[in-house]
């Protein structure tokens, strides 16, 4: 409490070329007109790394660049708790990144340097235009399959890998995929892969198992037979 007391009261403005947004609504509107992903902070006054983030971070010549890309919001943890709970933040900081419209993409927990979060938002993808598009079609139609494939397969070249399964199981549930066994082979093979990417055995392991034993008669049965000994050694490895 007394090292927070010390430290100069923070404002929307604080980090100076950086328009930070206030809220992310008006974030958004701004964000659909260029096609930018969000960066939403979540602080309080009592969070020691976020103010030292403040500091040492946000005012770095690597973020403030890298950041150009965004539409940077701070959201008071204390003071919106009704964005919070939206958002499911429950630990300081928590900075999420979202699709034009305020969709997660993907969320960091805890204080990052200025060299790593630099690269965190050099890697991360900066046009919204497809994204953006997927997202309409789908605040119109939930179940629409072309968009929740497409959302999937996007997320999946952008390295977003936990959340292009999202959409992926998404897609599984539709009646389409329900009765198209290629389509259903060929979404399973994808999560599967994606499971592989984070490092996920267990759950890559039981797709691939899943896939040999609906689909006996396919070509990828040699593919599914090698990622499967892959997920089963990422298992073994963290055991």
């Amino acid at each position: 409490m007394l090292i927070a007391a010390a430290l100069p009261a923070r404002s929307v403005q604080a980090a100076g070329p950086v328009r930070w947004y206030a809220s992310v609504e008006e974030a958004s509107l701004a964000a659909r007109e260029l096609n930018k992903p969000l960066m939403v902070d979540f602080w309080a006054d009592w969070c020691v790394p976020c103010r030292v983030m403040e500091e040492e971070v946000y005012s770095s010549d690597q973020f403030v660049q890298a950041a150009q890309s965004f539409v940077a919001v701070r959201i008071d943890f204390d003071r919106k708790p009704a964005v919070s709970r939206k958002y499911n933040v429950s630990a300081l900081p928590t900075i999420l990144f979202t699709d034009s419209y305020g969709d997660e993409l993907f969320r960091s927990l805890g204080a990052l340097t200025r060299d790593t979060f630099a690269a965190l938002l050099v890697s991360l993808p900066h046009d919204m235009t497809e994204f953006n598009r997927l997202n309409r079609i789908l605040a119109r139609d939930k179940n629409n399959l072309d968009a929740l494939e497409g959302m999937g397969e996007h997320l999946r070249t952008a390295g977003l890998f936990r959340r292009s399964n999202e959409y992926y199981a998404r897609s599984l549930r539709q009646k389409q995929v329900k009765a198209n066994s290629a389509k259903r082979e060929a979404i399973l093979t994808e999560m599967g892969a994606n499971y592989l990417e984070v490092k996920e055995g267990k759950l890559a392991a039981s797709l691939f198992e899943r896939c040999l034993k609906e689909f006996p008669s396919s070509s990828r049965r040699q593919e599914w037979t090698a990622k499967l000994i892959q997920a089963r050694t990422l298992v073994t490895t963290k055991d």
